[in-house]
């Protein structure tokens, strides 16, 4: 009977946690200042990195992505901290100011395609945002001045040095350890309990692109940690914004390298991980990647800081 009720016991104790979306790990973190953002150690580890035929299976016009994610291959991760949260427009207004940086010029959705308006900007995206939204309509380029901003501020932190994830981090995080085309599971409408992508709140934006068929509450960005995290308590890794990488995108894994080549190389196009608002629900996978070039500008795409730990 004991054991009986101790089942039931941590049975219900993981129920509540799921219900109030407590992570399940005891990972440190820290904060190395007012303008930074909230970081987690992850451990190192090994996981399958990229994308299985069977996840496009019914889904033949999708299928090209299959090759642009394969081959699926094991990676490895050595430990290093990631942001809880996306940067926000609080954390970016904070840099603009101290450095008068302006940022003109963003691809925006009107409804039927995207345009580029050169009146948009972080400020105004063409839609409206709170301070703790995540900051949008920055490039690449933008997110490199803003984390050598942070990096000079900084005197003393428990980071070697802040920067933008890796791909192969970047997916480690996201799975969280688990090994489904989504960390919460297989089920579509589960997405709305996790993340902020395009759902039937985006009807009104537009009418025919594909919908996920639950109903999350924004049309577009919503503040940063409005849903539940992923097993290892990071927010919003699936949604919300997608996410400028480190990496140089490369078409496919067959010559791919774990190791970013350093920011200062000239390339065509820079990797994009993670969903956003916009996103339909095939490309909402862990295994999802794109890429835009480095000075580009979409009210869709954001980022996150990533660092390397002090030994």
């Amino acid at each position: 009977m004991l054991q009986i009720f101790l089942i039931i016991l941590i049975f219900t104790s993981n129920a509540m946690a799921s219900d109030k979306g407590v992570a399940k790990n005891n990972f440190e973190n820290f904060r190395d200042c007012d303008v930074c953002s909230e970081m987690i150690v992850l451990p190192s580890g090994k996981y399958m990195m990229g994308a299985t035929e069977e996840e496009f299976r019914g889904h033949d016009r999708y299928a090209f992505m299959y090759a642009v994610e394969s081959p699926r291959h094991e990676a490895y991760v050595k430990s290093f901290a990631i942001a809880r949260f996306d940067v926000t427009r609080k954390q970016f207004a904070a840099f603009a100011e101290a450095t008068g940086f302006t940022g003109k010029g963003c691809y925006i959705f009107d409804g039927k395609e995207w345009l580029f308006d050169t009146h948009a900007d972080w400020k105004n995206p063409g839609f409206r945002q709170t301070d703790l939204d995540p900051v949008v309509c920055v490039s690449w380029s933008d997110a490199q001045k803003f984390i050598s901003w942070v990096n000079a501020r900084l005197q003393t932190s428990k980071a070697a040095i802040y920067r933008l994830p890796s791909e192969t981090e970047w997916e480690y995080a996201t799975r969280a350890g688990t090994t489904t085309p989504t960390y919460w599971g297989v089920n579509p409408v589960d997405v709305c309990v996790y993340e902020n992508t395009r759902d039937q709140s985006a009807r009104a934006l537009d009418a025919t692109a594909p919908i996920a068929d639950c109903t999350d509450g924004y049309v577009e960005t919503a503040p940063v940690g409005s849903f539940r995290p992923n097993p290892w308590g990071l927010f919003d890794t699936l949604g919300n914004v997608s996410k400028w990488m480190a990496d140089c995108y490369q078409i496919s894994y067959w010559n791919f390298s774990s190791v970013p080549l350093p920011k200062s190389e000239a390339c065509a196009l820079r990797s994009i991980r993670g969903a956003s608002w916009a996103t339909i629900p095939i490309t909402t996978r862990a295994a999802g990647r794109n890429g835009l070039p480095p000075d580009k500008r979409d009210s869709s795409v954001g980022f996150r800081l990533a660092a390397d730990l002090k030994r």
